[in-house]
């Protein structure tokens, strides 16, 4: 009879503690985006203004998988990305950038023997996290395929804080419209290449609508003559023109002719600039005319001498082992 009594009391306590697990796991899963973004909005009706922290909580989100919670998330983000306050566009932009997901890392070949002496799996390298730059050796994050259709509805009010007040509020709109990539809605395209056209578009948001255009696969003949354009402004500093050359040169999708056009900063007046470009030059894909043209250029550099030390010893590390276009390995990376 104990050992009955004892039996039942076990499973009473069993089933007590399995619900308690399951409350606190319910409980770890916390609210929706929609959810959160509801209670942002009734507290911003208040007064509130999202402060820095709470900003950056929600674009830190480990990312979204489930399209339905981005559909019932559509109404509220279009009244943040419409809000009279900064801060609250800011917070929307920034839960969107928590939405992107990051892509899966990539597996070291290197394994390590298991305790019982098999191999064990390869540990996956790590990967970048969000907000690290416009460029990742992972890759850049992005929607998943369902999310990125179920948001593409709010690409119009993204878009639109493009030309935000803040200049924040640009950026993270820019890194937004990235985060449709690699097949991106047609929607995403026009605004992207009017920023290119606006006046105030040179620093660092228009590198990033830069990064956007090269990451969305194949670079059309409007989208190249767009970017190309944007290169030549007389109004692009020697700085921005570094960034875009080691933007440019990092992106796995490149176009023949942006690269052509940036090899227009070797006959920059700043030495700096020229040996950049020239140490970006084996990563850059190029015409087969063009690779020739130029590496004999920088050979005649190496073995010349007459320009400044800075471009003539960049000469002299890239002449030796820049052997084809688009090398991975082999030569110093800037």
């Amino acid at each position: 009879m104990r050992r009955v009594v004892a039996m039942v009391a076990f499973g009473l306590l069993f089933g007590l503690m399995t619900v308690g697990v399951a409350a606190a796991q319910g409980d770890a899963a916390g609210p929706t985006v929609a959810a959160q973004m509801a209670e942002m909005l009734q507290r911003g009706g208040s007064g509130h203004s999202p402060t820095p922290e709470e900003i950056r909580a929600v674009e830190s989100e480990p990312g979204l998988t489930d399209a339905a919670v981005a559909k019932e998330l559509l109404p509220l983000m279009g009244k943040a990305l419409g809000d009279p306050d900064a801060a609250m566009r800011q917070y929307g932009l920034a839960m969107l950038i928590g939405m992107q997901s990051l892509p899966d890392p990539p597996v070291t070949a290197q394994a390590t023997a298991s305790g019982d002496g098999t191999a064990a799996a390869p540990a996956p390298a790590a990967v970048p996290a969000k907000g690290a730059g416009i460029v990742a050796s992972a890759g850049p994050a992005a929607y998943k395929g369902d999310v990125a259709k179920a948001l593409t509805p709010a690409i119009p009010s993204i878009a639109a804080r493009l030309t935000d007040d803040d200049p924040e509020n640009r950026a993270l709109a820019a890194t937004v419209l990235g985060g449709f990539a690699p097949d991106p809605p047609a929607a995403v395209y026009a605004p992207l290449l009017a920023y290119l056209k606006r006046d105030d578009a040179v620093g660092a948001v228009g590198l990033a609508v830069v990064g956007d255009l090269l990451q969305f696969g194949r670079v059309s003949d409007e989208t190249a003559a767009a970017i190309v354009k944007y290169l030549r402004r007389p109004d692009q500093t020697s700085d921005a023109r570094s960034n875009l050359v080691e933007a440019i040169a990092s992106k796995p999708n490149q176009s023949q002719a942006v690269n052509k056009a940036l090899l227009g900063y070797l006959d920059s007046d700043d030495a700096g600039l020229r040996a950049r470009v020239i140490l970006s030059l084996p990563q850059l894909d190029l015409a087969p005319d063009v690779f020739t043209e130029v590496r004999t250029r920088v050979a005649d550099l190496a073995a010349g001498g007459q320009d400044s030390l800075q471009v003539v010893n960049a000469a002299k590390s890239v002449a030796t082992c820049w052997t084809a276009v688009k090398m991975t390995t082999g030569c110093p990376v800037y």
